[in-house]
């Protein structure tokens, strides 16, 4: 059965010109119902925009920015897993962006926002928010609910995201069991230095049939997996807070810090610096 531990931190109604604000990446997710006006998020290099009688979800540690010429009103949700669960399931699916909000989904959101009503952000500026501090406090305020109430939250919460889940697109259909075995000696030795050949060998394949053979099973060659596995892990590690740039970049298996710095950039869009000061 699949269960996450999701508490609301931050929910409400914004409604402004005032809009702008990033490249952020979050370690918790974002709910928008957009009732009023239009904007814009930029992600994967690509403009998406939002419109009125929809809803949205940007996963956590997905890096955005948000743009705003005119008047712009959405409900908002702002939620972690506690677990960190969410997390696998955020990379291993291709999460639609943009839904068709039903009545359904604008009442269960009001609900929501009826059961914490005391947690809308009093500032939208995402420095004033978004860090690690605030959203300690914030899980603890949650947990300080009435066992009932938090049910209640998981359940709306989880009743919105399987709307989206149900559009969901599995990213790694991966069915060869020497890729998945490859795959899995990644996930476990991330700091480990590895040699495409000896994977290849250890598959039983030469190494341009395994590199192929990779990439048809999971949309990435052995190279790229590894650096977008790393990258993730170490994004992780620093929302965790208890380790420095280097020592995280050393935990990823990067001996090179500049090396880690451009592969960081190159995967969140931030450097290991801004993405440290966002979530610090």
């Amino acid at each position: 059965m699949i269960t996450f531990d999701l508490a609301v931190l931050n929910q409400g109604h914004f409604l402004g010109n005032n809009w702008n604000f990033g490249p952020i990446c979050s370690g918790f997710s974002r709910l928008y119902l957009v009732d009023e006006g239009e904007a814009t998020i930029k992600f994967g290099g690509r403009s998406h925009h939002l419109t009125a009688g929809h809803l949205y979800l940007i996963p956590s540690l997905l890096t955005h920015t948000d743009h705003c010429e005119s008047t712009f009103g959405h409900y908002y949700i702002h939620f972690v897993d506690c677990s960190k669960r969410i997390l696998d399931y955020f990379h291993k699916y291709d999460m639609p962006f943009q839904l068709d909000a039903t009545v359904e989904d604008q009442q269960i959101i009001k609900r929501l926002l009826s059961l914490s009503p005391d947690t809308s952000l009093k500032n939208p500026l995402p420095e004033t928010y978004d860090n690690s501090t605030s959203t300690m406090q914030l899980i603890q305020q949650f947990k300080f609910l009435p066992l009932g109430k938090q049910m209640e939250v998981n359940a709306l919460l989880m009743l919105l995201l399987s709307r989206f889940f149900d559009k969901a697109r599995l990213q790694e259909n991966v069915s060869d069991q020497r890729i998945l075995k490859a795959m899995y000696q990644i996930g476990k030795n991330l700091d480990k230095t590895f040699s495409i050949g000896k994977m290849a060998e250890e598959a039983h394949l030469g190494e341009y049939r395994f590199i192929r053979l990779f990439k048809q099973q999971t949309g990435y060659t052995p190279v790229e997996y590894i650096i977008r596995q790393r990258i993730l892990h170490a994004q992780m590690l620093f929302i965790d807070g208890s380790h420095t740039l280097k020592e995280v970049a050393y935990m990823v298996g990067y001996k090179n810090l500049a090396y880690f710095t451009r592969s960081f950039k190159r995967i969140s869009e931030l450097t290991p610096s801004e993405f440290i000061h966002q979530n610090k």
